[in-house]
C-alpha cells in the first residue's frame, strides 16, 4: 500500500489502475526538440536495429531480387520482413556491434541537446510546415520534369535539330 498526497493509504488495486492511467496519458511530459547553434533539428538517435537494417537493407534486397528471379512463382517477401527476422534470430553477440553503435548515437544525440536550444510548440511546428512545403514543390517539380521527359520522348521520331532547340523541355521557375 502507498500513501496518497491527501494522506489517505490506496490499495494495490488503485495504484495499478493509478499507473496505467497515467502510461495511458502518457504523464512523461511533452517530448522536447532541440536544435543546434546553426538553428537545424537535432536528429533524434537510431536504435540498434535502426543501425543493423540500414546496414543490412542492401544485402538482404539482392538476396530476395536473386531468389525472385530462381523462383518467379515463390511469394514475395518485403526487405524489412526479412531484416526482422533475422534481427530476431541474431544471437547476442551479433546484437552487441549494434547496440554499441545506437549507444554511441545517444551519446551524440544527448551531447548535442545538451549545447542545443529547445524548440517551441510554435517553432516546431512553422519547421514542419516548411519541411511539408518543400516536400510539395519537390514532388511537383518531379512530376513537371517526368511530363516533360515523356513528351520530349514522344516527339523524338518527328524531331530534327531545329525542332529540338526551340521545343526541348525547360523547367523555368514562376516568379
Amino acid at each position: 500500500e502507498e500513501a496518497c498526497a491527501a494522506g489517505t493509504e490506496l490499495s494495490a488495486e488503485e495504484v495499478e489502475e493509478i499507473k496505467a492511467a497515467e502510461k495511458k496519458s502518457g504523464a512523461k511530459g511533452p517530448k522536447l526538440t532541440y536544435k543546434d547553434s546553426e538553428g537545424n533539428l537535432i536528429k533524434a538517435p537510431c536504435s540498434a536495429y535502426m543501425h543493423y537494417s540500414s546496414e543490412n537493407r542492401a544485402r538482404v534486397r539482392e538476396e530476395l531480387a536473386a531468389e525472385q528471379a530462381a523462383n518467379p512463382e515463390a511469394e514475395k517477401v518485403k526487405d524489412m520482413a526479412r531484416l526482422a527476422e533475422e534481427w530476431k534470430t541474431l544471437d547476442e553477440e551479433g546484437k552487441k556491434k549494434y547496440e554499441d553503435l545506437a549507444a554511441e548515437d545517444k551519446a551524440r544525440y544527448e551531447e548535442a541537446c545538451a549545447a542545443g536550444t529547445a524548440v517551441s510548440d510554435e517553432e516546431l511546428e512553422a519547421i514542419k510546415e516548411e519541411a511539408a512545403e518543400k516536400k510539395r514543390n519537390a514532388t511537383k517539380e518531379a512530376k513537371k520534369k517526368a511530363e516533360d521527359a515523356a513528351i520530349w520522348k514522344k516527339n523524338e521520331k518527328t524531331r530534327n535539330a531545329f525542332m529540338g532547340f526551340f521545343t526541348k523541355p525547360t523547367t523555368k521557375k514562376a516568379e
